[in-house]
């Protein structure tokens, strides 16, 4: 405030400088000339100096990180298979699913996965599958358009629990 009141008494930037540091007994600082330009353009604009606030979406604080992290464990901690759904996270902490996803994966580094059921191959299986496979070769042999009229399907229910519903 000093500052602006040096620049109305003597109406000029480097004026103002020079009347503030004899006060302040400085050698040199604040600021610059380009410095209080600005900051005298802020106070004619708005009647302060302080910063304003920036438009657009506020930052996620520490303390809403801390609070993700907790709720993400104590929900894995609840279930068999050690997993948290950001859909719960954001649901028990009533806060928008992309903030924890963005949180959960920018600043904690957790990623989201997809459980895979994998079958284990026995010594059997070999035979099973070379048996299958010869046969599909002797169907696509006697009808080439057999192949074109299976419906292969991969699909699968994965349920945060940990149940699979796989057909």
């Amino acid at each position: 405030m000093d500052l602006v009141r040096c620049f109305h008494e003597t109406g000029s930037f480097v004026n103002a400088l020079r009347k503030y540091r004899r006060e302040k007994r400085l050698r040199s600082g604040p600021c610059s000339v380009t410095v209080l330009r600005g900051l005298i353009k802020r106070f004619k604009k708005t009647g302060s100096v302080q910063n304003q606030k920036q438009p657009g979406r506020p930052s996620i604080s520490d303390i809403e990180v801390a609070e993700i992290l907790q709720a993400s464990k104590e929900i894995s901690a609840e279930n068999q298979i050690s997993i948290s759904s950001a859909r719960e996270v954001a649901r028990r902490l009533e806060k928008p699913v992309s903030t924890v996803r963005k949180v959960m994966r920018k600043t904690l580094g957790l990623f989201p996965y997809h459980l895979h059921q994998v079958h284990e191959l026995l010594p059997n299986d070999f035979v099973t599958r070379l048996d299958f496979g010869l046969k599909c070769v002797a169907e696509i042999e006697a009808d080439p358009d057999w192949l074109s009229r299976i419906l292969w399907s991969d699909e699968a229910h994965v349920y945060l629990h940990g149940g699979v519903n796989a057909r």
